[in-house]
């Protein structure tokens, strides 16, 4: 008797406890698929043909002044890019772009760097315009790493480095200065971290629960004791310009900031470019030339795998090139 009572008990509860659970589980799921929205709508939009074209003249740059390049990931993803040289340069830059289009949407701000006295190593993550691949969290960081390591081979190591990061490529090149050396950053229209993002972004959502904090800026900030120079609009309608002085308040190191006065996330230099070019020159002459270390060597077996990795990916290029897949 007591074993039947004992088991009509349990199964009251299991029925009881059946509803939540499913709730809870459909809530969770719900989360998750809005996660990955997030991610892949708002992070990364990337388009394999260009704003005008392929040529650096449509967008103001001197063909003169620059030279294509490739680059190799770790991982055997082939990277796209532009090197732009300025007259007389005081330093060199690499530059992260945002999570839209390709390079060449962000093109139009390369002749205002020169202006400014600095050369430009622009190029595309994994999955943006020529570059192969297809982006992810880690990956474009990965990309962020191989392009330092590369304009670190090509630049002039008599002047100083600054890694320029604009909108989400601000987040990556903050990641980017855990592993490679520069003298300088800077960081236009950034984001604090993803889940200020996804509050801002999505206010009646709860997606800040799971959007995870891969793409913290303010956290590598408050560890940084590189100079920062800090670029924002006051009235971005994408990136809100308190999260530009929340990272200027975390900066422990030298630190600048500009708010241009009814800026967008995207016309900046529309809206204040000789003031930005001379903030940017200014920036760059008085940066002192840190010698730059090299990171270590991976050990023998992972340079093994990377090796095996990038013969397979140049292989099944090769193949699909051909028309033999």
């Amino acid at each position: 008797m007591q074993k039947l009572m004992r088991s009509k008990t349990l199964r009251r509860l299991a029925q009881t406890a059946t509803g939540p659970l499913i709730v809870s589980g459909l809530a969770l799921l719900a989360l998750d698929v809005a996660r990955r929205v997030f991610r892949h709508t708002q992070l990364f939009c990337p388009t394999e043909e260009p704003a005008i074209s392929w040529d650096p003249a449509a967008y103001g740059i001197p063909p003169e002044r620059v030279e294509e390049h490739w680059m190799e990931t770790d991982d055997g993803e082939l990277l796209y890019g532009w090197y732009c040289r300025a007259k007389q340069p005081m330093a060199s830059a690499l530059f992260c772009h945002g999570n839209t289009g390709n390079l060449t949407t962000i093109a139009n701000v390369i002749p205002h760097l020169l202006d400014s006295g600095i050369n430009v190593l622009l190029f595309d993550y994994r999955g943006f315009g020529r570059s192969t691949g297809t982006p992810s969290l880690s990956g474009v960081v990965a990309d962020g790493v191989t392009a330092a390591r590369y304009h670190d081979r090509i630049r002039p190591h008599d002047k100083t480095s600054i890694l320029y990061g604009y909108s989400l490529g601000g987040a990556i090149a903050a990641q980017v200065t855990k592993q490679r050396t520069f003298d300088g950053l800077i960081l236009q229209s950034t984001f604090t971290n993803l889940r200020e993002l996804a509050r801002v972004t999505f206010p009646r959502i709860p997606l800040h629960l799971v959007s995870g904090n891969f793409f913290d800026t303010l956290a590598v900030v408050r560890k940084l004791d590189i100079p920062v120079l800090i670029l924002h609009g006051t009235d971005d309608e994408t990136i809100p310009a308190w999260m530009a002085h929340r990272l200027f308040d975390a900066c422990t190191g030298p630190k600048e900031i500009r708010i241009v006065k009814g800026g967008l996330h995207k016309d900046l230099f529309v809206r204040d470019g000789d003031q930005l070019v001379w903030a940017v020159n200014r920036f760059a002459a008085t940066l002192p030339l840190i010698p730059h270390k090299r990171p270590p060597k991976p050990p023998l077996f992972d340079q093994l795998i990377d090796a095996a990795f990038r013969w397979v990916r140049r292989h099944l290029r090769a193949r699909t090139a051909h028309g033999t897949l």
